[in-house]
Parts: C-alpha cells; sequence; structure tokens
C-alpha cells in the first residue's frame, strides 16, 4: 500500500498546459474563420493578434466579449465496454480591449485583459482514472498594455508588455477509505504569476494584400505557497500534513505568420499558421513545504514536442451592416503517447467554426461565433496508474462580443 501511495504522489499533480487548456476565443470575428485573420483586422483585438497592427486603427474602441468553453471527453477502459463521461462544465474565458490615441496619429496605445488558457474537467470520483484525476479548474488571465507605431502608411510595428494571474484547482482520489466507505483525497489550489511580452509587424501591399507576423513570448508562471489539503483517515493523517508547495508551469511562446488576401469588393481569404514552443515543458517539479515519507517533492517528465496549427477562413462582406464568415484549422499536439494525462487527453485535432458581425449603427456593433473542435481518439496507458484505455473529446466554443468604437 506505501508503494502504491508513493508511486501515486509521485505522479500527482500534474497541471498539463497543452493544447486542451489553450483558449483561442481572444477575438470573436477571427474566431469565426476558426482563429485566422490576423492580417485581415487590424483593431482593438490586435492588442493579443499582432500589436503592429493597432496603430492602423482610424478610430479608438472598447470591446468585451466571452465564450462558454465547454469539454466533452469520455473513456473506455480497454477490455470493458462501460464509457466514462466528463460532466458538464463550461468554462468562461472572456477579453476585455480598449484603445486609445489621438485623430490621425502616427501611434495608438492599447490595453487587453484576456484568458489565453484555462480550462475545466470534471470525471467525478467513480471513474477508473480517480486516482489520477477528480477534477481540474485553470485559468490564466494576461493584462496586456500595448503601444503600436505607424513607420509608414504600409508598416506598423507594436509591442505589448505581458502579466500573467495565473489559478489552479486540481483534486483527486487516494487508495485509502474513509469510515463512511468513500475515498480519501488530495486537493490542490493556488495562484501565480509571470511575466511576457508580445510583439509583432503589419504590413499592407498596395493591392491590399496584407500580411502579419508576430511573436507571443513563453511565460513562466511561478506558483508559490499553494494549498495541498489531504482528507484521510486518522490513522494515515500523520502522513498526509496540510502544507503549501509551489511549482513553475510554463506557457509556451508562439511565432504566428497571417496573410490575407482579398479576392473581390466583398469577400477576403484569411490563413494563419503558428509554431508554438511546447518543448519548454520538459518536466514539472512540486516543491512541498512539509515532507513525510509518502510525500515527497515530485519530478514529473513531460517532455513535450513543438507544435504547429493551421487555418484558414473566408470573410464575406453580405450587405453593408452585416459580415459572415467561415473557417477550418488543424492543430498538431504536443503530447506524445506515453505522457497522457486525464487533464487533457490531448490528441491532433481539427477544427470548424462559423461567425458573423452586425453593425447596430456608427458606434456599436455585434459580433458572435461558434467553434467546433474534434480530437482523434487515442488509445494510451495512463503514466500515473498504467491503466490502458480510450480517450474521445470534443470541444464546443460559442461566443460573443460588443464593440464601441468613436
Amino acid at each position: 500500500m506505501k508503494k502504491l501511495l508513493f508511486s501515486i504522489l509521485c505522479a500527482s499533480p500534474s497541471l498539463l498546459f497543452a493544447q486542451g487548456s489553450q483558449v483561442n476565443t481572444q477575438g470573436v470575428r477571427a474566431l469565426g474563420m476558426a482563429g485566422a485573420g490576423s492580417a485581415l483586422f487590424t483593431d482593438e483585438t490586435s492588442i493579443f493578434y499582432n500589436p503592429g497592427g493597432l496603430a492602423k486603427m482610424d478610430h479608438n474602441a472598447v470591446s468585451a466579449g466571452i465564450s462558454t468553453v465547454m469539454y466533452r471527453s469520455a473513456f473506455k477502459e480497454s477490455g470493458s465496454n462501460q464509457v466514462y463521461n466528463t460532466r458538464s462544465q463550461v468554462t468562461p474565458p472572456f477579453s476585455v480591449f480598449a484603445t486609445f490615441g489621438p485623430d490621425n496619429a502616427r501611434w495608438k496605445a492599447g490595453l487587453g485583459v484576456y484568458t489565453p488558457y484555462g480550462g475545466a474537467v470534471d470525471w467525478g470520483d467513480s471513474w477508473p482514472g480517480k486516482y489520477e484525476l477528480n477534477h481540474l479548474k485553470l485559468r490564466a488571465i494576461y493584462i496586456q498594455p500595448t503601444i503600436s507605431y505607424k513607420l509608414t502608411d504600409n508598416l506598423s510595428v507594436g509591442a505589448g508588455f505581458v502579466y500573467n494571474i495565473g489559478m489552479v484547482d486540481l483534486a483527486r482520489s487516494l487508495p485509502l477509505f474513509l469510515p463512511d466507505g468513500s475515498s480519501a483525497s488530495a486537493k490542490l489550489t493556488g495562484t501565480g504569476t509571470g511575466i511576457g511580452y508580445n510583439v509583432g509587424a503589419h504590413y499592407n501591399f498596395d493591392n491590399n494584400v496584407a500580411i502579419s507576423l508576430s511573436y507571443r513570448s513563453k511565460v513562466v508562471t511561478k506558483l508559490k505557497k499553494g494549498d495541498a489539503d489531504f482528507t484521510v483517515p486518522d490513522a494515515v493523517a500523520a502522513s498526509f500534513p496540510d502544507t503549501k508547495f509551489s511549482a513553475e508551469l510554463p506557457l509556451p511562446a508562439s511565432l504566428n505568420l497571417g496573410i490575407s488576401v482579398p479576392v473581390s469588393d466583398k469577400v477576403d481569404v484569411v490563413a494563419d499558421g503558428t509554431f508554438i514552443q511546447y518543448n519548454i515543458y520538459k518536466k514539472l517539479v512540486f516543491d512541498y513545504a512539509d515532507n513525510t515519507p509518502l510525500l515527497q517533492d515530485t519530478e514529473q517528465i513531460k517532455n513535450y514536442k513543438n507544435a504547429f496549427s493551421g487555418k484558414i477562413g473566408v470573410n464575406y462582406k453580405a450587405s453593408e451592416h452585416l459580415a459572415v464568415r467561415a473557417g477550418v484549422g488543424y492543430v498538431k499536439t504536443p503530447v506524445d503517447k506515453d505522457h497522457v494525462y486525464a487533464e487533457t487527453p490531448d490528441n491532433d485535432r481539427i477544427m470548424g467554426a462559423l461567425g458573423l458581425s452586425y453593425a447596430i449603427n456608427d458606434k456599436f456593433s455585434l459580433h458572435a461565433a461558434y467553434v467546433l473542435q474534434k480530437l482523434k481518439e487515442r488509445t494510451v496507458v495512463s503514466p500515473a496508474t498504467q491503466i490502458e484505455g480510450a480517450y474521445k473529446t470534443n470541444i464546443h466554443a460559442p461566443s460573443i462580443s460588443f464593440t464601441y468604437k468613436w
């Protein structure tokens, strides 16, 4: 029993900021094309997509948006016909962007508050992997002041400073039983911070073809004095003291190239390719303030690989007030089959999106989008529990935002 407890604790907690936790809902107009559009849209959401495009705005604006990301995953253990589904969970990533600058100036300033990483998954405490995970909630909130400058009428550049506030809430069962027959459990919660930057350049050719190049740096979130709380039988309580822990959670850098091509007065075709540097995530180390023979500092190997995503979309100006969009995308997973965990049982995925914008008047506009992501089914052996089984996952993300400009 001691060997089993120790091996499970060495594998826990494992917090994965993989594709499953990456939230790409910052700009609802781009979201309607599966996340493409960094070269087409030079508006307040350029604070996130490409700070270089911000200076090309001919107005100021404030926008606020919210999404309801619904993560749906199913697990079937090898040799069994029983399917276990995650409980209904809704993650509400939000974004707020605002721009400031005088009329006809060559510069523009802005501030963005958005959630590029986050997620919620709840497997409950009666599925085969309960000793790996019961539930996980995590969120990374970026605060980004930004400045952009137009070097020429065609070329503009920009940069933003990123301050991240990361939060995590994780629970899992332990192979011990309480007097009422329920499983013992471990719960870890905490908040950490990190810093980074976002830079970009935007160029318009004379034929209105546009290209966008941007780079978002890694952000190493340092979580200190998190709470590790254990609910265990009294007989072993001394081996599982409620204590503090610290860890570092690396959020990867990314390089994005986008292009926008007008094929008519009403239709634009856009494409974005993103190289994501997940290889910074080599291992995850947890340092507990109080150690016992069963509660030791842990080191878990991750060995993530760099990944790529490609997206293409179409923007159609149906009328003076209405624009409609569609897009598709493909995302390569950074997680190999030997490092798949229940938090984000990640795999290569395809996505499809639809969206629209409606100008209510000269000041107000409404934007809406829906994205479906389908992950390729994957059969793996859990590194934490050695249980073999297949994961099948879909992610639904309807989003809406409002913009006021002046």
